[in-house]
């Protein structure tokens, strides 16, 4: 006899559904932000102060919660060749989740250069380059070397390149300031 079968059947007056798939289990990861921001956002719109400020840290409770256990985690796979710490770097959800609790093992700067290191084959095809000039206040300054001579939308195709690497490398970056460089120091 299985688990199932060993079940008494109730009477109806005693039986309820509970659903297994809700409507949050659906959603994506990005479905799933798109409404906690339009939910943040009626957080303010709470007449009540005192109700506002319980729900305000109500879910500053939770985030504290969810980033303490996170940390946790994160210390126990603290290893530079633990394979499951570089399968969690390579997940859009679990980077930006390190990131918002500040348990990223890279510095901005590491990764900023990273994520040009992945476009720096990609842009020497094109005879471009890429320097980082510094990072300040959430925006880095970025020197842009070189074109290609035979494709005139080279430059927007190059700066295309290093917006999505960066973007995806270093989401706490707010911007890019891009410097145009010189064309032979590319070639080097």
């Amino acid at each position: 006899m299985n688990a199932v079968e060993s079940i008494t059947p109730t009477e109806a007056s005693e039986t309820r559904f509970v659903p297994l798939q809700t409507d949050a289990r659906k959603r994506n990861h990005k479905d799933a932000a798109t409404r906690l921001e339009e939910l943040f956002a009626q957080l303010d719109s709470i007449s009540n102060p005192a109700a506002r400020e319980i729900a305000t840290e109500s879910v500053q409770s939770v985030v504290t919660l969810y980033g303490e256990a996170l940390g946790r985690i994160v210390k126990l796979m603290d290893r530079d060749d633990n394979p499951v710490m570089a399968a969690v770097l390579k997940d859009e959800l679990l980077r930006s989740l390190l990131l918002v609790h500040d348990l990223h093992p890279q510095s901005l700067d590491e990764r900023l250069l990273g994520a040009l290191d992945s476009v720096r084959p990609y842009l020497k095809s094109h005879g471009g380059n890429i320097d980082v000039l510094g990072v300040h206040d959430g925006i880095a300054r970025l020197r842009f070397q070189g074109t290609c001579k035979t494709c005139p939308s080279s430059a927007v195709t190059l700066e295309l390149a290093i917006r999505r690497a960066v973007t995806e490398a270093c989401p706490d970056l707010i911007g890019l300031e891009l410097e145009q460089g010189d064309l032979e120091k590319a070639k080097s």
